[in-house]
């Protein structure tokens, strides 16, 4: 693992005006795909027109390179407020670099709040912009993460990994910890520049993870915002195996997140709930996300079993056999798995994953990811026709069922030394 403390490495600024003592910085933070950042511009302004009338404020763009038609599009975009074209160094272009791009940009026009909004995201709405920043700016809060509103199967990861392992482990209700759109205050800006391991070779997921832990641990002001439109990337696509890729995502971030803050969960007991601000606004009217039928996802299992199956026998030594038996035998329309085996075996896999050398965590990672396509489908047909509380009800349920197996971690973590 590759660990680094944060530096600036900017190629290229360019300044419209002015912008230091700022009340509210908000930067857009793309990646090397990025083509296109009017969108969130424009919703970034206005949304800076309607919360923050008479304060001082700016746009930044933290990109990967310092030429092309998206320099040139956001500085003549007409925006009113301020804009900051930032472009990573030669060689330095990622998403990571960029976003600690910005948050030196945060310290040095000296922002008493900065809001992170993903500059590939085409749900943004300017109202995000005051649901961000008020909790931070009245003084409530120190960090403000997003909580969308979502249909009933939008987000599995999130309601059957995510959410329920960050709580178990790091003891706070936070719904989406692994997402850009974002604020923290001045103090949080810094001690995130003061940090001195954050993990620069996982995805960009591990970034967000890591803030979202770090804010924690510092016993920080955390609330949560409801933003009524929900977050997609998706634009209607099927729910299938792009859940897969996802969940590979999320827990190649997790596994190796975890193992860095022992000394900070290690002492944890329960997990405390965090406020939710926002919750009178009125969700947007979104159409139900297609599932791709089981036969899909069986056979993506039958793959990955072929080949993980004995990394999956090493990792557990044996002792979790059954499941990969279980999901390669039963036919399509019965796959699934309880969730308390899944809560079971998400929590057993974090001493697993530590056990395991470098060049087979990648692997056992997928092997876990046949195992979640496998409750995946149990977690859809158990919510067949159910209303969304209802399904609120399961996730809390899941939750409980991850805290319950808490000990076990506890245990195959020191059984470790």
């Amino acid at each position: 693992m590759t660990y680094a403390r944060p530096e600036a490495r900017i190629g290229q600024e360019i300044i419209t005006e002015s912008a230091d003592g700022l009340d509210v910085l908000v930067g857009i933070v793309a990646d090397p795909q990025t083509g296109d950042v009017l969108y969130p511009l424009t919703k970034a302004h206005e949304g800076l027109a309607l919360a923050c009338p008479g304060q001082k404020t700016a746009v930044a763009l933290c990109a990967c390179s310092e030429g092309g038609r998206l320099r040139e599009d956001f500085l003549a975009a007409p925006c009113p407020a301020p804009r900051i074209y930032q472009a990573a160094a030669p060689g330095a272009g990622s998403k990571v670099q960029n976003l600690f791009n910005l948050m030196f940009l945060a310290k040095r026009t000296g922002a008493r709040a900065v809001i992170v909004l993903d500059a590939d995201l085409p749900s943004v709405k300017r109202t995000w912009i005051a649901r961000l920043a008020a909790p931070i700016l009245s003084g409530q809060a120190d960090y403000t993460a997003p909580f969308y509103h979502s249909l009933n199967f939008d987000t599995p990861v999130t309601n059957l990994y995510g959410y329920p392992m960050f709580r178990a482990v790091f003891g706070r209700r936070l719904r989406q910890p692994f997402y850009t759109d974002r604020a923290f205050s001045k103090e949080l800006n810094d001690y995130f520049l003061s940090y001195e391991k954050w993990p620069t070779e996982l995805p960009y997921a591990a970034a967000e993870l890591t803030m979202a832990v770090l804010t924690v641990g510092r016993g920080a002001r955390i609330c949560q915002s409801f933003l009524a439109t929900p977050r997609v990337h998706w634009q209607n696509s099927p729910l299938g195996l792009n859940a897969g890729a996802d969940f590979r995502d999320i827990a190649g971030c997790l596994l190796p997140v975890v193992a860095d803050f022992f000394g900070l969960w290690g002492q944890v007991k329960r997990s405390r709930p965090t406020p939710v601000t926002g919750t009178e606004l009125t969700p947007s009217i979104i159409a139900p996300r297609q599932v791709d039928p089981p036969e899909v996802f069986a056979e993506e299992i039958q793959r990955i079993a072929g080949l993980r199956k004995d990394l999956w026998r090493e990792a557990f030594d044996g002792r979790k056999d059954w499941l990969f038996q279980k999901i390669t035998s039963e036919p399509p329309d019965e796959l699934g798995v309880a969730p308390e085996d899944w809560a079971y075996v998400c929590m057993k896999s974090v001493a697993a994953f530590r056990r395991l050398g470098p060049e087979d965590k990648p692997g056992f990672v997928e092997a876990l990811s046949a195992v979640f396509f496998a409750r995946l489908l149990g977690w859809l047909k158990n919510g067949a026709g159910l209303s969304l509380p209802q399904m609120e009800a399961l996730t809390e349920e899941e939750c409980r069922l991850f805290e319950a197996n808490r000990p076990r971690l506890i245990a195959d973590w020191a059984a470790l030394g």
